[in-house]
């Protein structure tokens, strides 16, 4: 099949088709998926029948990837036999080991609801990532959209007073300042421990387009050299400012899509849905960045 590329928003984004990634792909394909990347920052594969294994196997062919954390269940501890068995698919769901509907008081439910804060994945760890692959395996008949923002367009768009005030910043990224906000996760001493904040650039040249692009989240908390207030004034008005209409680009969810974006110069968002009635089953595959040109330059 020929592989075509239709863009979805007049800044990116865009819908590809023509790969059936079940059945694999050549050489060609594989470039070509990277070149849209490279381009539009979010690509939507439409129809793709994956399995956690095929999926796993599609996103190595990009990089290393990274290893789904625990999280706790709902007596406290993690599962002793977790929904998914591959390490590297992250379980992005309303459901529990036993592939019920989470209760209210699950933990996990509570840890999850922090995605529908804007936010780019990783960025409290150590090495950034690069691309996350979000497949949907079941979806619920209303809601539950995903919306994307592009930081590269976003940056461009600041004043050059504004940028040459962000040049040399380096924000503070925890996970756990993030579920403070929203979602009322408590993580445990061993969980803190794990995974403590990071530290990264709040300006970043993108290495796949060569443009400049925020690397700002729900997970940055302070900028070093400023008082806290002050820092996080910033970091709020940068989020509104790189979360405008003009933008976002809204995703309304099929059964089959793969929908990857390069968190590099992307921020996303979960909305709501009927999550105590309604099956949402999601799984994501994140490739761990190992371009040096990511770094801010």
């Amino acid at each position: 099949m020929t592989i075509t590329v239709r863009p979805l928003h007049p800044l990116f984004a865009a819908e590809l088709t023509g790969a059936d990634l079940a059945a694999g792909i050549d050489a060609s394909t594989r470039d070509a998926i990277e070149a849209a990347m490279d381009q539009h920052a979010v690509v939507v594969l439409p129809n793709q029948r994956l399995d956690d294994e095929k999926q796993a196997a599609f996103a190595a062919l990009y990089g290393p990837l990274e290893v789904s954390p625990p999280v706790q269940g709902k007596n406290g501890g993690a599962p002793a036999t977790p929904r998914i068995q591959n390490k590297h698919v992250f379980d992005v769901s309303n459901l529990d080991e036993n592939g019920n509907i989470l209760d209210l008081e699950d933990q996990r439910r509570a840890y999850r609801q922090g995605n529908e804060l804007w936010h780019t994945d990783s960025s409290f760890r150590q090495k950034f990532a690069a691309w996350s692959m979000l497949h949907a395996r079941v979806i619920p008949p209303s809601g539950a959209d995903t919306h994307f923002a592009d930081t590269r367009a976003a940056y461009d768009a600041l004043t050059n007073s504004t940028k040459a005030k962000l040049q040399g910043l380096v924000a503070e990224h925890s996970i756990w300042h993030s579920r403070a906000k929203l979602g009322g996760y408590t993580p445990t001493e061993k969980e803190r421990k794990a995974r403590p904040p990071a530290h990264h650039p709040l300006v970043r040249r993108h290495p796949g387009s060569g443009r400049m692009a925020l690397y700002i989240a729900s997970h940055a908390s302070q900028i070093h050299g400023m008082p806290l207030d002050e820092g996080c004034a910033l970091l709020a008005e940068l989020l509104e400012f790189a979360t405008q209409e003009r933008f976002v680009y809204v995703h309304k969810w099929r059964l089959g899509d793969l929908v990857i974006w390069d968190n590099r110069c992307t921020l996303h968002r979960a909305t709501p849905f009927e999550s105590s009635t309604h099956v949402r089953d999601m799984r994501r595959a994140t490739v761990i960045d190992v371009r040096a040109e990511a770094m801010a330059g």
